[in-house]
C-alpha cells in the first residue's frame, strides 16, 4: 500500500478554498489552519496540488482514496477510489480534458461558508 501526507495551510488572513479531483467536492478551511491530506493506493503515485490565488485543486491519482485531518480530527473522506482508468494522462490532466478547470467560489460561495459547518462551502 502506497500512502502520502500532504500538508496544506490557509493564509492567515484568508479562508482557504480546496476543491477535490475526481470527487467534484470543495470545501473551506478558515485562516492559520493546517489541513493534513492522508492519501492511499495500491498503486504508487502522488496527489497533485494546484493553487491559484482563489482556489486550490487537490487531484488524487489511480487507485487512491484521500482523507483530511484539521488539528487531529478527520473532517472530510473521499472512500470512493479514482478509477485506475485515469492513470494512462495524470488525474490533473484527464479531468480538466473531460471537465475543464476546477470551479472557483464566487462571492456568494464565499459568504456561504460562514454559515455552514466551516469546512463545507459547495453544499
Amino acid at each position: 500500500m502506497y500512502q502520502t501526507i500532504d500538508r496544506l495551510a490557509s493564509p492567515k488572513d484568508a479562508p482557504l478554498y480546496l476543491w477535490f479531483e475526481p470527487w467534484a467536492e470543495g470545501l473551506a478551511f478558515p485562516a492559520g489552519m493546517t489541513i493534513e491530506l492522508h492519501a492511499q493506493s495500491e498503486i504508487e503515485g502522488r496527489l497533485e496540488i494546484d493553487e491559484t490565488s482563489e482556489r486550490t485543486a487537490v487531484y488524487g491519482w489511480a487507485g487512491s482514496t484521500l482523507k483530511l485531518i484539521v488539528n487531529g480530527e478527520e473532517v472530510a473522506r473521499f472512500d470512493q477510489a479514482v478509477p485506475e482508468k485515469l492513470s494512462q494522462l495524470s488525474t490533473k490532466d484527464s479531468i480538466q480534458l473531460l471537465f475543464g478547470s476546477p470551479p472557483i467560489p464566487n462571492a456568494r460561495e464565499r459568504a456561504k461558508w460562514k454559515k455552514k459547518p466551516w469546512w463545507k462551502i459547495w453544499d
